[in-house]
């Protein structure tokens, strides 16, 4: 659980010489966007079984050595379903036109169905690479889910509470480059504003601001955390 960020809490400075990051306020239709029962209910219900009854599945933690938590099976929507959900980005972010990114060293995990029980993983605060995803995306699964369970933004914590920025910008690649570090605790982190998980609800926002799931939910499988992901290219 990470401390939540307020106007009103009275911080110190942040501590001299300390790594910083620019601060890009999360406001909604600026740079993260919410659609609500973007598909109908009978489709969105027909994805969600359809995620649930796939054979194929990679596992990650706490199974295997992945950084990523529970476990994540391709092509979840559909071409058309998908065609969708591209356009809508399109118009949001007013580009005409998207892709998604190819590397030889990371797998690009678009599209993709990702279940997540509570034992599974917890918030992990973190920047999409900037080389491979500039827009992310999530569309949220589970009819039944669990309080704090769908999306923050974050903003780094200082040692002595300060609070500072919390994106990653040119000529930074990722928190590693812009940082200068491998890694942050839980406890560098503030939670600035989270977006509720509803059932059928399709977000979008800016790969390079500090984000995460809010949370995990459920044991069983078809009680866990269901979402489907995707990540974007745009032209600058």
């Amino acid at each position: 659980m990470h401390d939540k960020y307020s106007t009103e809490l009275e911080l110190p400075k942040i501590p001299l010489n300390s790594p910083t990051l620019p601060y890009e306020k999360p406001e909604e239709n600026v740079n993260y966007w919410i659609a609500d029962s973007f598909f109908t209910e009978k489709q969105a219900t027909d994805i969600t079984n359809r995620c649930y009854n796939k054979a194929k599945w990679k596992l990650g933690k706490p199974y295997t050595s992945e950084l990523w938590p529970g476990m994540r099976s391709k092509n979840a929507l559909k071409k058309k379903e998908l065609e969708l959900v591209e356009a809508w980005i399109k118009q949001k972010i007013g580009k005409e036109n998207i892709w998604v990114a190819e590397s030889k060293e990371v797998v690009v995990d678009t599209n993709t169905a990702i279940l997540v029980g509570s034992e599974e993983g917890s918030a992990r605060p973190h920047v999409d690479n900037r080389k491979l995803c500039r827009f992310g995306a999530v569309l949220y699964l589970n009819k039944e889910t669990a309080p704090k369970s769908g999306t923050s933004f974050y903003r780094l914590k200082y040692a002595n509470g300060a609070a500072g920025g919390n994106s990653v910008n040119h000529p930074y690649l990722n928190l590693v480059d812009a940082l200068n570090t491998q890694s942050l605790p839980p406890s560098a982190w503030y939670e600035d504003i989270s977006i509720e998980n509803k059932f059928n609800r399709l977000i979008l926002f800016k790969g390079n601001i500090a984000h995460s799931a809010s949370g995990y939910f459920g044991k069983e499988k078809r009680e866990k955390r269901l979402a489907v992901t995707f990540f974007y290219m745009a032209d600058d």
